[in-house]
């Protein structure tokens, strides 16, 4: 590169002749664009060039204007190599989609995205050539993904056209739209073609109304090499043979579809096998690579979807109307999975499972995912939101079906407690640290696609579960059953908004008089999903008194004054009251008094809605004391409801520490896993800010008091055996969680036992007996109590390349030492790549980091050694888990403010500026609880835990 010129503007011989060639070219391909201009105002389209207008038009809006309606897709979709290319695939296209007008219009819109146009006509089916208007202008609107096609007249309303286009586009690499996949099968690479068109991709796979209202039928062909299987919506009809330049391919024609949404059209294209049976004439397959097939990996699948279909039919009333349930295990999938009608994908971790992997809880997520994706054949695909501001509908109503459906399969009362305790806490938990937003959104709020795919989050999903679990629950779940038929027979085929939901349910409401309601269903729910948040309901026993308010940390102006409409079940002294409602800001109710010191009340029975309890200090007092006395009167959801509220509204600044203390007090009393599975996020949170104080002693003494009748039981329920954790009667009776604090509370015996195993694995490493769901923790155990013989053995085991999630156990197992010389050289192996890969870099360190004795080690090596770790990897997610770790140790202002200078002199691309940003928020926030907390925390444990 030559040096500027001072005079600002140079121009050498050689630029001379390349502008005026330029020049030239471009005057070309003027002459090109007016030759195209030209054919297009003949009506005919031969290619169609990305121009972008000025003027205004409806093409500036976001939404389709509706004066078309599309009626019938006629599609073939051809995936071929770029010649020349092995690795690069393009996409060829036909489609000629039947619209009916609606509306006078000289403008057709119709989506589009990164598709290139070859011809595009439009016709009137049975009419004169000259019955349709002539093409005057063909462009791209880039902002809302438009073809724009503009006409020299107008279409009739009532007539039927057909818009004809021939196209190409690209095969992504993203898992959206239609994508290409590499795997890997007995060292042969390999290719699956599938396609993710949730919420807006059908517009980069063929031009189409892209919105959920704009339902139609559709007929497809698949082009693909006859090696391959095509796939799609519907059962196969035809496959005939195409010859072509570069060879013979294979045409695959299936049946014309159900009406539905262009979101839902599923395309894939394999050399995958399958296992398959028969339910009521529809057959059922499983699809995934041949050796996942072979080994037996998909019978689970097989076996439960049937029975899972069935029992929705039951409950809906409604058959699944396609004749074949395809299912597709693939190696790589942006989402879990996606309800496509009669092609359900799934990324291949969520379905398939080894036959000999017989833990309940890596069943019990199959078939949860498996039933959400079921139910979405009913809510989504069959009755389908009008738009995407009530996705809701389709989501919520499968969140919760998926719990409600395997709660019914399951025999163990485990699985009806787990439902609305993870599901309240998950969206308790996400409106108390995350912005939050109403359930329901104003349709004009939620129109570009960073919008729509805003919706996609845990308020949807879980938030939306919740709100369902409340509304069965005061209704009954018969009447909400019926409701729920009303509304699908309905909407089958076409597309509602939540009122049609609530006109529905208020329809088998009235149609009976056993059960009454204070106001309608509309009334009572609109609140729930037309406001953002949740409330909390704080409650005065001694007078009666019930106030409700936004739950947060801080209550701003514009939700001070939000309202509910709440159901409150309740009990006094263990007997259950009759129902009451909460329908302003506060209410008195004489029943809810206490007429002596010794009674309690407690509210939301079964956590059966969505809000959080603040009590007057004498009703916890009575509540806590009950629960040392006879947990079992108070049900099991509550009392991991007290625990919950106690410590979150200790955190949000409601009540005092001692208090949420206190609600731990009982523990050692406590015998059920889900219970003790919430008390331990709390105890672990506050472990985390405990470990590098002199506090922490006694709060591992006080842990240790608490726990261990806990471990022992667990332990009698499998005899002494770990191996009997498959117990197909027990569903997970001891969590990992239990397993992470029995470890950071040395038990002996754990510490026994977990050694035996190791030494039994050292002297037969092919012969490895220890359940997989528990090897994390018993190779720390082993290596945390050994020397480096054991931990060296785990590095070469590491080194001979086993499964990958044996790797992940191996490494965080070896941040488990002890000592701090091996801990120091197993960081510097990070900075070899051919000793440690890229990706398990962080793996090492955030082990490495949760050891108390390593973490000055991790700090000072990551300041140290910065630069070189921050050149090898962009993995953002695992480096925030870091620093979150880091930060637990941090004791003084001082520590923190250099925790906080290193972090932001880290930053580099804005992806990271912005993590590191959410980084110091949240851990400053931590850090002022620790320091606000600790003194009062201590003093509590030194007067409840007796000295030795």
């Amino acid at each position: 590169m030559g040096p500027k010129s001072n005079s600002g503007f140079y121009l050498s011989k050689k630029a001379m002749v390349f502008f005026t060639l330029l020049i030239f070219a471009l005057l070309v391909i003027s002459s090109v664009f007016v030759i195209l201009y030209a054919r297009l105002r003949a009506g005919k389209a031969d290619s169609v060039p990305p121009t972008v207008p000025v003027r205004w038009g409806p093409w500036g809006n976001s939404r389709l204007p509706g004066s078309l309606i599309p009626r019938h897709y006629q599609l073939e979709l051809w995936p071929k190599q770029i010649p020349g290319q092995d690795q690069l695939y393009f996409l060829t296209g036909q489609v000629n989609v039947t619209v009916v007008c609606k509306e006078e219009t000289e403008t057709i819109l119709i989506h589009s995205l990164d598709l290139n146009y070859s011809r595009v006509s439009i016709t009137a089916p049975g009419s004169s050539p000259d019955a349709s208007p002539n093409i005057e202008d063909i462009w791209i609107e880039l902002k809302n993904d438009y073809l724009v096609i503009e006409l020299d007249g107008k279409l009739v309303p009532g007539q039927e056209y057909i818009i004809q286009a021939d196209y190409s586009g690209h095969l992504n690499e993203e898992l959206t739209g239609l994508f290409i996949s590499r795997y890997s099968e007995k060292n042969t690479d390999k290719i699956v073609i599938a396609s993710l068109l949730e919420p807006t991709h059908a517009r980069s796979v063929y031009p189409c109304f892209d919105e959920p209202a704009m339902k139609a039928t559709f007929d497809i062909r698949l082009v693909h090499r006859p090696q391959f299987v095509a796939l799609s919506n519907m059962p196969a009809i035809d496959v005939s043979e195409r010859l072509a330049e570069d060879g013979k391919w294979n045409v695959t024609t299936f049946n014309t579809s159900v009406k539905m949404s262009t979101y839902l059209t599923a395309f894939s294209i394999c050399d995958f096998d399958y296992v398959k049976t028969t339910y009521n004439d529809i057959e059922i397959r499983i699809w995934a690579d041949k050796a996942s097939i072979s080994k037996g990996e998909a019978d689970y699948a097989l076996s439960i979807t049937g029975p899972i279909l069935a029992y929705f039919e039951e409950y809906f009333n409604l058959s699944y109307p396609i004749p074949k349930l395809d299912i597709i295990a693939l190696p790589y999938y942006e989402a879990e999975a996606m309800e496509n009608w009669g092609l359900l994908m799934f990324k291949k971790d969520a379905l398939l499972i080894h036959p000999k992997m017989k833990f309940n809880y890596d069943r019990l997520s199959i078939s949860t995912i498996i039933a959400h994706e079921l139910a979405h054949q009913w809510f989504g695909n069959l009755a389908t939101m009008k738009w995407w501001n009530d996705l809701w509908l389709n989501e919520g109503f499968a969140s919760y079906f998926e719990h409600l459906n395997v709660a019914s399969l399951g025999t163990s009362q485990e699985l009806k407690l787990k439902y609305p305790l993870d599901l309240q806490y998950s969206v308790l938990h996400n409106e108390m640290y995350f912005s939050s937003r109403a359930l329901s959104m104003k349709k004009e709020d939620v129109k570009t696609f960073d919008k729509i795919l805003d919706m996609f989050n845990d308020i949807t999903y879980y938030k939306g579960a919740s709100i369902v679990h409340m509304l069965s629950n005061f209704m009954t779940e018969e009447l909400f059953a019926k409701g729920i038929r009303l509304y699908l027979k309905t909407f089958s085929y076409s597309n509602a908004v939540t009122d049609d939901m609530w006109n529905h349910l208020q329809i088998a409401l009235d149609s009976q008089d056993a059960v009454k309601l204070p106001a309608s269903i509309k009334s009572i729910m609109d609140p729930w999903t037309m406001q953002e948040g949740v409330p909390v309901i704080r409650v005065n026993t001694l007078k009666g008194i019930i106030t409700q308010q936004y739950f947060g940390e801080s209550v701003e102006n514009r939700v001070s004054n939000l309202i509910w409409f709440i159901p409150i079940s309740w009990m006094k002294n263990g007997t259950m009251q009759p129902l009451l409602w909460l329908e302003k800001k506060q209410k008195t109710y004489s029943e809810l008094t206490r007429t002596t010191d010794e009674e309690w009340i407690l509210l939301n029975i079964n956590v059966s809605c969505l809000y959080r309890i603040i009590y007057d200090e004498s009703n916890w007092h009575q509540l806590i004391l009950q629960l040392n006395k006879d947990p079992s009167v108070i049900p099991p959801a509550n009392r991991a409801q007290i625990i919950s509220d106690a410590f979150d509204l200790e955190w949000t600044g409601y009540i005092d520490i001692k208090v949420a203390l206190s609600a731990t007090t009982y523990l050692a009393k406590e015998q059920h896993s889900h219970v003790w599975l919430m008390a331990l996020i709390y105890l672990e949170k506050l472990r985390s800010v405990l470990r590098a104080t002199y506090t922490y002693g006694l709060y591992k003494k006080y842990i240790f008091r608490q726990f261990v009748p806990f471990y022992r039981y667990q332990m009698t329920l499998i005899n002494e055996d770990f191996n009997n954790i498959h117990n197909s009667t027990i569903v997970k009776p001891i969590s990992r969680a239990t397993f992470e604090t029995v470890s950071l509370l040395d038990l002996k015996d754990f510490m026994d036992q977990a050694s035996h195993l190791y030494s039994e694995l050292m002297s037969n490493p092919a012969n490895n007996t220890i359940p997989s769901y528990i090897r994390r923790q018993i190779y720390c155990e082993a290596i945390k109590t050994g020397t480096d013989k054991e931990w060296n053995f785990a590095w070469a085991r590491y080194l001979n390349q086993t499964t990958v999630s044996e790797d992940t156990d191996l490494l965080f197992a070896m941040g488990c030492s002890r000592e701090p010389w091996i801990l120091t050289r197993y960081l510097y192996y990070t900075l070899d790549d051919l000793m440690t890969s890229p990706e398990h870099q962080y793996v090492v360190y955030h082990s490495v980091a949760k050891n108390s004795v390593g973490w000055p080690l991790v700090w000072n090596f990551i300041r140290a050694n910065w630069n070189m770790i921050e050149t090898n990897n962009t993995y953002y997610f695992e480096l925030t888990a870091l620093f979150y770790t880091l930060a637990e140790g941090l004791l003084t202002d001082f520590e923190f403010q250099e925790f906080e200078l290193f972090l932001n002199s880290t930053t580099g691309e804005e992806e990271w500026a912005n993590e590191v940003e959410h980084i110091i928020k949240d851990r400053r926030q931590l850090f002022n609880w620790k320091k606000k907390i600790h003194t009062d925390v201590h003093n509590w444990l030194t007067e409840n835990v007796p000295a030795d």
